[in-house]
């Protein structure tokens, strides 16, 4: 398939993915109130933080190595399980523990049968992780976009049968949330299946030592990166009541909708790099990298505009202290589209080490910022210091790119005539054979 092929197969998916996941948020937030979501929302990014913090980086490895070697799908494959099994123990045995001493505390909130869920869900969570990474290395960008659906599918579909029966409470709908990842899994299990031929025993101790060792580069890059999207939400949950929670969380909720084109674009850029198969090369990164921007920037000047009426009309007027820390999140978003471009690049281009650092330097300045804010200005402060954070790591990461490729900062910011031009063209050229194929059908029935 081609880049823009995959890159709008990607996009397609995320607006599934967008569409469940605003029914989702709609109902709970309706249901629950601002207090019930935010103990949601805390639950929800407990496996979700801890999942890619126990990953060790071999999701990243996978989708290098079988990139370029396909046939290291069926060594990813079994040795992915056989890790997701060992480090997902090892996780769950860490916050049986961590339970044990903050259940008075900080986590009073949570109860016993919450916990068995959270416990639940990180082997599974790591697993999905694995070979989604497996599926995203062998360019099968429609399977990787369905596996993705599955869950938010279950949980819409769960929430609102739930919420249907009034039988919808945080427990009920984190279950359903878990109930996605097992499901999640299930459905990626006849793909992964064909490729080890149902030799899911194979474990491969030489693959997992090569994988060990590029993703032992990218790893503390994940953790760190887990560190700056997720760090703010925990700290609220200490510093501020549930409610509090639940605010932030929508506003973070409306803006990763913005964001979500950067990953799609993403998604589809590291095989295409990382294998060399395609036409395209390092050189199309600055070109991608404005491309996002732009439209990055074009949907959050429409979230802008949109989200006031949006919140009240779907949340709720419960929900309309969200509007503020939304604007303010919408920068750094915009930042992070771009961000994300250069980031994969460097990472096609077995430099996982930049990303380290840039995620270290920005990690730290996270820390700063959401420590210092936070309890002067609640959520405010939270998004003010995203913002911040996210603008950071796209300079870091430019200039990492900049050593590498050697690209002025005009070329992967300012949007060209040029680029004006082969998008007009490429949308042409769409709508031709869109109506083309409409016009095929059409006599076709007569």
């Amino acid at each position: 398939m081609s880049f823009v092929r995959n890159s709008f197969l990607t996009l397609f998916g995320t607006l599934g993915r967008v569409v469940f996941s605003m029914v989702t948020q709609i109902i709970i937030s309706r249901v629950l109130g601002p207090v019930g979501k935010g103990l949601y929302s805390f639950l929800v990014q407990i496996p979700t933080v801890l999942v890619p913090l126990c990953s060790l980086g071999l999701n990243y490895a996978n989708t290098y190595y079988v990139a370029r070697n396909p046939e290291d799908g069926k060594k990813a494959v079994g040795s992915s399980l056989g890790m997701a099994a060992f480090l997902g123990g090892l996780m769950v045995v860490c916050v049986s523990i961590a339970y044990h001493f903050l259940k008075n505390g900080y986590m009073q909130a949570v109860t016993p049968l919450q916990l068995g869920l959270i416990l639940l869900a990180i082997p599974f969570g790591l697993l999905n992780l694995y070979w989604l990474s497996v599926l995203w290395g062998l360019d099968s960008i429609g399977k990787y976009n369905l596996a993705l659906l599955v869950q938010f599918v279950v949980l819409s579909a769960g929430v609102s049968a739930a919420a249907a029966l009034d039988r919808l409470t945080v427990t009920t709908g984190f279950g359903i949330w878990v109930a996605g990842n097992i499901l999640t899994t299930l459905y990626m299990l006849p793909e992964m299946a064909k490729i080890v031929r149902w030799r899911f025993h194979v474990f491969s101790p030489s693959y997992i030592r090569q994988t060990l060792s590029y993703g032992a580069k990218s790893y503390l890059a994940n953790v760190m990166m887990v560190i700056n999207y997720r760090l703010d939400l925990f700290i609220i949950a200490g510093f501020l009541p549930l409610s509090e929670v639940g605010l932030y969380a929508t506003a973070v909720t409306l803006a990763e909708m913005v964001g979500y084109l950067g990953n799609a674009v993403n998604t589809a850029l590291i095989p295409k790099l990382a294998s060399e198969k395609d036409s395209l090369t390092f050189s199309m990164t600055p070109k991608v990298t404005r491309l996002t921007i732009m439209l990055t920037f074009l949907a959050a000047l429409g979230m802008a505009i949109i989200a006031y009426p949006l919140i009240l009309l779907f949340f709720g007027a419960r929900f309309s202290g969200a509007f503020y820390p939304l604007l303010v999140l919408l920068p750094g978003i915009v930042a992070l589209g771009g961000s994300v471009v250069l980031s994969g690049d460097l990472m096609a281009r077995g430099k996982p080490i930049y990303s380290s650092i840039s995620s270290g330097i920005t990690v730290v300045l996270t820390l700063i910022l959401d420590f210092t804010l936070i309890p002067l200005w609640g959520i405010m402060g939270a998004s003010m210091a995203s913002s911040l954070v996210y603008i950071s790591l796209f300079t870091l990461n430019y200039v990492f790119y900049r050593r590498e490729s050697g690209e002025k900062f005009k070329t992967v910011l300012i949007f060209t005539r040029e680029d004006i031009r082969e998008m007009t063209l490429f949308i042409k050229q769409v709508s031709t054979k869109w109506i083309s194929r409409r016009k095929e059908m059409h006599d076709g029935k007569k």
